[in-house]
């Protein structure tokens, strides 16, 4: 009998961060494999199914009632030590966020309390109610909110067991006792973690995974998780591993009884995103011209490999925020009338977020093309990094491959309005977010949204480059039930038929 035939209970996942478990917190997500992590021990009162669906999760049901939004929670939750979970746990869960602060998919305070000061959990939110001892958890709004569901979906908005948390810190302490499928059985300093099934949840299965193990790996080579599945160290890479999506496509292709492959829609969209200080310092025109030139050299490499394609705009062309081929003509003419005369000795920096694979020719060639810049690899996201504190010099623009979503997502539009990513000033971020929240127009929304995508492009505040879909492997027998619709790798989708 083959190694991919023997079933096992236990996965090992080959994952980005060698962190502890302390270090994890659904208040303080900046990347990606800080949400990967967390939506795997904790639950979320909503969720979308694998088919994009927008489904119960600790909530069985939930309903719009006038202007209140009501949820019934599941009358059996409970630890792995038994604990039960109810109302009043959701509720201590946002009351401690909105002290907090922090978290960077949607102002869900702004929505719910907007004009209370929280400070400790005694205090009272006005905008939120527990009824039925426990079994019903209120929002009481002014009116409906057509945002709130899906932005309950985020793993910002993770429920913690008040049982948890440290009530005068409000850091967790307890990461065994988790509303997740899964809990902390072993924790360790060097991102080794051990994972077990919660049998009580309602996501368990007996096909599922029962115990995960965190390989931490890519710190030094980035396709080090590729190795560690070759050589039977790792069953499992995620859909944020450093590897690139060609890679990933032809291993799986070259190994069909070894490895499945899951794919989602082409949502992983590389972008060139002018920061704040690059809007001051270089013209359109000169944005333009320095964005065609590492567009171009970019797409001379990436379109030879499997899974890239060209991209125009920031959002997919399918979703509610793309542009018309009209506005993308215009787009187009800007470009191809920028050129490089009068820019080749400007000196400038780059910052490279999170672009992996072989990237040395591109990099040599542009540094021939503008010998004064310097390109840095520091993983660090413009918006969120204090330069004086860490003793870093602002780059001028940065290079980031991101999930820009299938639907109108507000946790992802939430997340980029927080960091320097569309063409708007920093003051007027909260009021526009406030009037797009608020409306509950779906084609006045799509007119602000494309309105802001359009700007943004049309003034050459970010260049898109490329998307390709988000990939994923596992060792058969494994097999994947994840969503084509989101990058996020939820290791109960995993199973074993």
């Amino acid at each position: 009998m083959k190694d991919t035939d023997m079933k096992s209970e236990k996965i090992r996942v080959a994952f980005k961060y060698d962190k502890p478990a302390s270090y994890y917190d659904p208040a303080n997500i900046s990347f990606a494999p800080e949400y990967d992590f967390l939506e795997n021990i904790y639950s979320t009162l909503l969720e979308y199914s694998p088919e994009g669906e927008l489904v119960g999760s600790l909530a069985e049901s939930f309903e719009w009632v006038g202007s209140e939004a009501r949820f019934r929670i599941r009358p059996d939750l409970r630890t792995i030590d038994g604990r039960r979970i109810d109302a009043h746990d959701v509720e201590t869960s946002l009351k401690r966020l909105f002290i907090v602060g922090g978290n960077t998919h949607g102002d869900l305070k702004d929505v719910v309390c907007p004009d209370k000061k929280l400070t400790k959990l005694s205090d009272n939110c006005p905008g939120m109610e527990v009824r039925d001892s426990g079994k019903t958890f209120v929002f009481k709004l002014k009116e409906k909110k057509v945002f709130l569901f899906p932005m309950l979906t985020s793993i910002d908005f993770a429920i913690i067991p008040a049982d948890s948390l440290d009530r005068d810190s409000l850091k967790i302490k307890d990461y065994r006792n988790t509303s997740g499928p899964y809990f902390i059985s072993k924790d360790s300093p060097e991102g080794g973690i051990e994972l077990s099934a919660n049998p009580a949840h309602f996501h368990y299965s007996k096909s599922i995974p029962q115990e995960v193990l965190f390989v931490p790996s890519g710190k030094v080579d980035p396709m080090e998780s590729l190795e560690l599945f070759s050589k039977n160290k790792a069953d499992f890479i995620t859909t944020i591993d450093s590897i690139p999506p060609d890679v990933m496509i032809d291993y799986a292709k070259k190994h069909p009884g070894e490895a499945s492959l899951h794919a989602t829609h082409a949502l992983d969209t590389f972008l060139l995103i002018f920061t704040a200080k690059g809007l001051r310092n270089f013209s359109e025109r000169e944005r333009f011209a320095i964005g065609r030139t590492y567009r171009e050299l970019f797409l001379k490499d990436c379109l030879k490999k499997p899974g890239y394609e060209a991209a125009e705009q920031i959002f997919p062309a399918f979703g509610g925020g793309a542009l018309s081929e009209e506005q993308l003509s215009g787009i187009r003419a800007k470009m191809l009338a920028a050129d490089i005369g009068g820019i080749k000795e400007k000196s400038f920096r780059a910052w490279n977020v999170n672009f992996t694979g072989s990237l040395d020719t591109i990099e040599a060639e542009f540094e021939k093309i503008f010998p004064a810049a310097t390109l840095q690899k520091i993983r660090k996201i413009p918006g969120r990094v204090d330069y004086a504190a860490e003793k870093l010099a602002e780059p001028d623009f940065y290079l980031m491959r991101t999930d820009m979503g299938f639907q109108e997502d507000i946790n992802l539009l939430s997340y980029y309005l927080g960091i320097d990513f569309f063409s708007l000033e920093k003051a007027k971020v909260k009021p526009w977010l406030r009037g797009y929240i608020a409306n509950p127009n779906k084609n006045e929304r799509l007119l602000m949204l494309r309105e802001l995508h359009f700007n943004t492009l049309s003034g050459a505040a970010i260049i898109p480059l490329a998307k390709t879909p988000y990939t994923a492997l596992a060792r058969k027998p494994w097999e994947f039930n994840m969503s084509k619709y989101h990058a996020n790798d939820p290791v109960w989708r995993i199973f074993q038929p």
